[in-house]
């Protein structure tokens, strides 16, 4: 779990640097940057139907639900602004998560890499917003 985690910052991070240095892919990295951003957004807040069933919290659909709408409406009525709209919805899914009320009791170990991975997307996705 630990080493998919990880594995999964490298279309974080690849981006960030290419836009720093200004490489010729910057461009299409940038954009498999926001791409994979919106597709971890929906992977994370779709893993909180499960989550409710078994905690018995039909919140978390609905937490769910409304997260997935704000990301798609921002990434497609304001692409320009997606980096930065995705780096904050990053953090918001993790700050919500720890609402210990809404969620199921996870692992230490879990909730310490989610928070490390949770540092290093958003950075990554506010480098891209500021360098590209």
């Amino acid at each position: 779990m630990r080493l998919l985690g990880y594995l999964g910052l490298i279309p974080f991070i690849v981006p960030a640097v290419l836009a720093i240095f200004n490489s010729d892919l910057s461009g299409t990295a940038i954009q498999v940057a926001e791409a994979y951003s919106f597709g971890i957004i929906c992977f994370l807040t779709g893993s909180w139907w499960g989550m409710s069933c078994s905690n018995n919290n039909s919140a978390l659909i609905l937490f769910s639900n409304f997260y997935f709408l704000v990301a798609l409406i921002l990434l497609l009525l304001f692409p320009l602004w997606w980096s930065l709209a995705s780096s904050l919805l990053l953090m918001s899914v993790f700050a919500l998560e720890q609402k210990t009320s809404l969620f199921p009791s996870l692992p230490h170990f879990y909730r310490q890499m989610r928070g490390t991975l949770t540092i290093l997307s958003s950075a990554s996705m506010m480098v891209i917003h500021i360098a590209g």
